[in-house]
């Protein structure tokens, strides 16, 4: 026999190890991707249904802060994925392993089964102790930063007031306060998990006091060297695999509070987009017509009807008045039933969609979005407008093509933008049978105003103006007092 036939077998059984370390390698890399993908299209659509949902809220309902939901988009969205990328994974991988071990084991030599069962189950005892503390931990920390969150963003949102009214110093320490709390339920977590992870710590030294106990069955003979090594290795294996499980348990239950604060958002009613009639852009005769609808604050009811291509001045209300009244014509919040029509068909009846490409609002209530002038004037504009008619349009406003780039930025302030011109730009070509007005700043500026009523006249819009205006603009309008809802022409 030569030296090379010697060495064969050799090189073949080393062969065979590097090619099980590789498929084991390629096998827990396929796992990993397969995991991630599976967690990440989960979570995908638990983001676009969140922001759906919190888009289409009324603008009369509980408004979630924009604090809170970033929270729930990015914090609550990470525990969800943990839990099914990993924990979910490794607790399914490692029940399989230990049901699997423990079958050979009983197989191979029954006492060593019983030896780790009885780890296992001293296992159970710190980690059932542990669960419902942790989960209390967690939910107490998703709470305390979820208040960072939106006091974060209110702040944001008034710094110029809080620094000029020098309310640098205790809008600081609050916010030192609230993230002292924030730490302490960390803390309180940490130690609570770490009593969870450590519980497989347990195996080894449960393992060893029953070698202990058990010496009378060494000196027997039950146990030979070979089982031992054998108990040994196993134990190891389980210790780790009852550390993933704990691991697995701790993102099971970040994943359930951060689904159920998930779903305290989803409660909150919002408006649906596909329910109702179908109503094609501008269908009907264009006749919004209003009966007995009750305007907030004061709940008063007013009724008053325009005519296709009209335009309306509504008088006596109030500025909260006039809102709501523009609110609930456009949908933005939902009317009763039988209180607002167009073309005769009760609002409630035809899809929100289909409404909203038919009545459009100007208010600051809709503010500009995070985008250049460009985007902003043209923002929902009718698909069939080209090119040229929209320069045209947002010329006639002012807004020439060496402002289209600058850029809007988040606020409700925007310093050197023309927000009015943009708001009545919008609302030209949009195109709809149907413009609401509740802008005082509009109707301030009389040349612009003159040039929104122009356009849309020029395209039979049904215009009806909820804001006070004056003698020299309500001429070619026809007034509506609604303290008394009596009709005049002016």
């Amino acid at each position: 026999m030569t030296e090379n036939d010697a060495s064969s077998p050799r090189l073949w059984f080393l062969g065979a190890v590097v090619a099980a370390a590789a498929v084991l390698i390629l096998a827990r890399v396929l796992q990993r991707r397969f995991a991630e993908a599976l967690a990440l299209d989960y979570v995908t659509e638990l983001r676009l249904a969140l922001m759906s949902h919190v888009m289409r809220i009324p603008a009369d309902a509980r408004q979630p802060s924009s604090g809170l939901v970033m929270t729930r988009v990015v914090n609550d969205l990470s525990a969800i994925k943990l839990w099914i990328a990993s924990g979910l994974v490794s607790i399914t991988v490692a029940i399989a392993t230990l049901v699997a071990m423990s079958l050979m084991l009983a197989a191979y030599r029954p006492a060593l089964a019983i030896v780790l069962a009885i780890a296992a189950a001293i296992w159970c005892v710190p980690v059932l102790v542990s669960l419902k503390p942790l989960e209390r931990h967690i939910r107490e920390s998703r709470r305390q930063r979820g208040r960072i969150a939106a006091r974060a963003g209110a702040i944001l949102a008034a710094r110029l007031t809080l620094l000029g009214f020098g309310r640098h110093g205790p809008t600081v320490r609050g916010l030192q306060r609230k993230s002292e709390q924030l730490n302490n339920a960390l803390v309180g977590r940490a130690t609570v998990s770490g009593l969870l992870r450590s519980s497989g710590d347990l195996v080894f030294p449960v393992v060893v006091l029953s070698a202990v106990i058990g010496r009378l069955f060494f000196e027997t003979g039950a146990f030979d060297a070979v089982s031992l090594g054998v108990l040994v290795l196993m134990a190891g294996l389980t210790a780790t695999h009852l550390s993933a499980v704990a691991l697995g348990l701790e993102y099971r239950l970040a994943h359930k509070v951060a689904l159920a604060r998930l779903t305290s958002v989803m409660e909150v009613p919002a408006l649906d987009l596909e329910k109702g009639q179908e109503l094609a852009r501008r269908d009907g005769d264009g006749t919004i017509a209003v009966k007995s609808l009750r305007l907030d604050p004061d709940g008063r009811s007013v009724t008053m009807t325009a005519e296709p291509g009209e335009a309306v001045a509504l008088e006596g209300l109030s500025v909260e008045e006039a809102t709501d009244f523009v609110l609930k014509l456009s949908r933005l919040k939902e009317p009763a039933a039988e209180t607002v029509f167009l073309g005769g068909r009760d609002a409630t009846t035809v899809r929100t969609r289909n409404w909203w490409r038919n009545v459009t609002v100007v208010s600051p209530q809709l503010p500009l979005i995070k985008a250049n002038i460009l985007k902003n004037g043209q923002i929902g504009a009718h698909s069939s407008i080209s090119a040229t008619e929209r320069s045209r349009v947002l010329q006639r406003f002012g807004l020439l093509p060496m402002h289209m780039a600058m850029v809007v930025r988040e606020g409700a302030h925007h310093p050197g933008i023309p927000a009015v011109a943009i708001r009545a730009a919008r609302a030209v070509l949009r195109r709809s049978a149907v413009v609401l007005v509740a802008d005082d700043d509009l109707v301030a500026e009389e040349t612009l105003f003159r040039v929104f009523v122009e356009e849309l006249q020029s395209t039979n819009a049904t215009i009806v103006v909820a804001t006070p205006l004056s003698a020299r603009l309500r001429r070619g309008f026809r007034a509506i007092d609604l303290g008394n809802t009596n009709a005049r022409a002016a």
